[in-house]
């Protein structure tokens, strides 16, 4: 019976995802279903070398231990997941295990898993290495990413059913979690990157994806083609191994340099096209594919632990004197929506709380005033002889943050708030979060499923966020127990209600993907997740 619930849901995901699913193509055409096409050019060309301009660096091969845009996209091609996500539906596909059943209560899940997966090293693929990757997760607790934390929070472990069925289980009931198998924070790993030590895993890993990592440096990440993979998931339609010889990420941060290295054809796609220059690819004849992006839309979240915003009503002046609509249209485009609640409007269990996030900096001036922060002779407010300044953290994965945080900052300053912008890289966010040493961090999350209002706002360990008890949390342990989609949009929105009305978190716009590529590209797609999908069946004419 559950398990009929909770396909309903995954039902009710995929019309909001399909809805979600935006894709742009100038010049060489485009098909309905997530891919450029660069026209009609044929059957497809094997070999050739796929070059990919990134924003930033990845920071590791580990796809449990960063999360960031880039080490999502270069770690997508080497692992594979135990099931697929239809990225136009948002139904749950085979990939590594061909069938599944997950118990009434959605705490046992049993995966029965496909024949003849092997990974690079000829390791062949069985229950028992699905268990020592689960082993691996709670032995590793500690050292996992933020973001992967919550969705394990409950893990207990795995079993072996026999040599090609493991079952996966957990404390209380986790109705996303097919989801969550889905992304390649959870992909499964080889024996040989289990057995290394966590810190050795940055450039040292083996999957069973369709490219096998053959160089991991700061500025470029290089990929070569595995010739017997034959276990695409099912989203990709795609039999055997894949048409590329190789990938090559090179790591190009300057905005203008990575347009202008697309225009010119020394790359052949670019991450993170910067909103500026969307116009432009689309004039000259480059392919545009974009969708946008469910999930946790950008925003700072406050670290409620620190003064002075352990005090909600001055999250929430700070929040009224910040103009989402004037961020959108002075740095972004309108292929971007401002924020009309915590989660995109993409994602399923979305609710518009556009009304709360209103522009009223003379509310919050009042607020600011009856909580005894005055304005001093330069303009900053003051309180007992301190100064409202206020610290954000944040890390270049988007060409958009620089510029979003700056307005920011300068709207406000018009409140008399000083925002000191913090720029950091990927491991000092993590250690500067685990040591509260930031006012507030710039964040957004991935996700079709709105259980990342969970991972992102659970104060269970670690929280990050320092997000006190309330009314909140039991909100996020209930919707993760219930399998009707009605009955738990209606939590999710009360959820997403009280982290508006507590300003747990301060939304500013929704994220869009968007992904340029030359002409000769073919077959280049995005995920369900909005990140770049496996390039499996790309290819180059």
């Amino acid at each position: 019976m559950y398990a009929k619930k909770f396909r309903s849901r995954m039902a009710l995901a995929a019309a909001t995802a399909a809805a979600a699913l935006l894709l742009g193509a100038c010049g060489g055409g485009s098909t309905d279903d997530g891919t450029s096409t660069g026209g009609d050019a044929g059957a497809p060309r094997q070999g050739g070398t796929l070059t990919v301009a990134l924003q930033s660096p990845a920071q590791s091969a580990n796809p449990r231990a960063f999360t960031d845009t880039s080490a999502v996209y270069v770690n997508r091609q080497i692992f594979d997941s135990l099931v697929d996500q239809d990225p136009k539906t948002g139904e749950i596909l085979p990939w590594l295990a061909s069938s599944w059943h997950v118990n009434d209560s959605a705490t046992e899940f049993t995966f029965h898993l496909r024949d003849g997966v092997t990974f690079s090293d000829g390791t062949p693929l069985t229950a028992d290495v699905v268990k020592a990757n689960f082993d691996d997760i709670l032995a590793n607790k500690a050292k996992l990413n933020p973001a992967i934390v919550p969705v394990v929070s409950e893990l207990t472990g795995a079993t072996v059913v026999d040599p090609t069925t493991v079952t996966v289980t957990f404390a209380k009931p986790h109705a996303a979690f097919l989801v969550d198998s889905a992304r390649v924070a959870l992909a499964i790993q080889a024996p040989a990157t289990l057995a290394l030590p966590w810190d050795q895993r940055v450039d040292k890993v083996v999957g069973s994806g369709p490219f096998v990592l053959d160089a991991f440096g700061t500025n470029q990440i290089t990929l070569t083609r595995r010739a017997d993979y034959a276990w695409a998931g099912d989203s990709l339609r795609h039999t055997g191994a894949a048409h590329l010889d190789k990938i090559v990420f090179k790591v190009v941060p300057e905005s203008s340099v990575r347009t202008g290295s697309l225009k010119s054809g020394q790359v052949d796609v670019i991450a993170d096209v910067p909103a500026a220059d969307i116009g432009t690819l689309r004039d000259s004849g480059q392919q545009l594919v974009t969708t946008a992006n469910p999930g946790l839309v950008w925003g700072l979240v406050p670290i409620s632990e620190r003064t002075p915003l352990n005090d909600p009503n001055i999250r929430r002046a700070l929040s009224l004197a910040i103009n989402r609509t004037e961020v959108r249209d002075t740095v972004l485009t309108e292929d971007f929506a401002t924020a009309t609640s915590v989660l995109a409007s993409t994602t399923p269990g979305y609710v518009d709380l556009g009304a709360s996030l209103a522009y009223d900096p003379a509310q919050a001036g009042r607020l600011l005033d009856a909580a005894g922060w005055t304005r001093s002779g330069d303009g900053v407010r003051e309180k007992d002889g301190r100064k409202l300044t206020l610290v954000a953290a944040w890390f270049k994965i988007s060409s958009a943050a620089q510029k979003s945080l700056e307005l920011i900052q300068a709207q406000l300053a018009k409140a008399g708030v000083d925002l000191q912008l913090l720029e950091q890289t990927g491991q000092q966010i993590v250690d500067g979060l685990k040591e509260v040493k930031y006012d507030f961090f710039w964040t957004n999350g991935t996700s079709a499923d709105g259980d990342i209002l969970r991972s992102s706002f659970s104060n269970a360990p670690p929280n990050y966020y320092r997000i006190p008890d309330g009314p909140l949390q039991p909100l996020l342990t209930q919707q993760l127990a219930t399998g009707d989609p009605a009955a738990r949009n209606q939590l999710l929105a009360q959820a997403q209600q009280q982290i508006i009305d507590q300003a747990l978190y301060l939304p500013v716009y929704e994220q869009t993907t968007v992904l340029g590529a030359v002409k000769k590209v073919h077959g280049l797609g995005l995920a369900a997740g909005a990140g770049l999908a496996p390039l499996v069946n790309v290819w180059v004419s």
